[in-house]
């Protein structure tokens, strides 16, 4: 049986459920779609409609549970012996998208399916600098990034992450996605990247992807001095590193608090500079 979970936070799904159930209604095996919604502020209304769909649980949590701990619950729900995470601000672009995951899961024990970015034309106003990051570092175009992994599209055995679940201690935004990888790693589960992407739909302004950008820096910082066996080969720590081992980190947290507005400005234009972005956060990194 197939259990699709999804947690959602303030996102309108209910195009998502549809493009799923009808692809689900192919399959030759049973499904479930679970959606809850983690105590959304602001609940969209559009999403009630969705108890009514057969086969999906429609649930609106008391209590934010945050992003590692409404997974696990998620899974403890399920009743399904393969387990597909989505992210609720995802867009289905293959027809066989189900198929192909239950197709790979036969063969690994995690499957990845990655992610893609609309068209530059079709981007939303203002959202220049979350596109690029998202096109040049976390787009699935050719599967450059193997050492990539992410929570918003991959499939699991149930099995396995009843072994290796998401860590609960990890507060905020950033990095529970890194350290779920790394603890399947340490029990040598095997992996497979394959191009089954989702689209990316919910693009953040710019300010809104600067605060979520120096909040998962921030959630590193603290992960790392609690874990420093486990991430040291991210590539913002090891800059730090290198900073640290020359005598350099108290120099550039410096020059970054000179040249922070700088850089802000530099990233709010048309065509941000990624290597700014970088710099920009080895600073957060430096002073947190």
């Amino acid at each position: 049986m197939l259990s699709i979970l999804i947690p959602i936070y303030q996102e309108n799904c209910v195009k998502l459920i549809h493009d799923l159930v009808e692809q689900a209604n192919k399959l030759t095996c049973d499904y479930e779609i679970l959606v809850f919604d983690d105590c959304s502020p602001l609940i969209p209304q559009e999403n009630k409609v969705l108890s009514q769909i057969p086969k999906v649980e429609y649930k609106e949590l008391e209590e934010n549970l945050g992003r590692s701990k409404i997974r696990n619950y998620l899974s403890d729900c399920a009743n399904g012996d393969i387990l597909l995470f989505l992210d609720g601000d995802s867009g289905i672009v293959r027809d066989d998208f189900l198929k192909k995951y239950l197709r790979e899961i036969e063969k690994y024990d995690i499957v990845r399916g990655g992610t893609v970015y609309c068209s530059k034309d079709k981007m939303p106003k203002g959202c220049d600098l979350h596109w690029k990051y998202g096109t040049k570092v976390e787009s699935n175009k050719g599967l450059k990034n193997k050492d990539m992994f992410t929570t918003n599209n991959f499939c699991i055995r149930k099995s396995v992450f009843s072994k290796v679940c998401f860590r609960e201690d990890i507060k905020g935004y950033g990095h529970e996605d890194t350290l779920f990888k790394f603890d399947l790693e340490a029990h040598s589960f095997s992996f497979c990247n394959i191009d089954n992407p989702v689209e990316h739909l919910g693009l953040k302004t710019f300010e809104q992807f600067i605060k979520s950008t120096e909040s998962a820096v921030v959630n590193l910082k603290k992960l790392n001095q609690r874990n420093k066996n486990l991430i040291q080969r991210i590539k913002l720590v090891k800059a730090y590193n290198k900073l640290s081992k020359l005598g350099l980190e108290k120099l550039y947290s410096r020059f970054f608090l000179m040249t922070r507005k700088m850089m802000l400005n530099l990233l709010a234009t048309k065509n941000p500079s990624l290597f700014i972005l970088n710099l920009y956060k080895l600073g957060v990194y430096t002073i947190s």
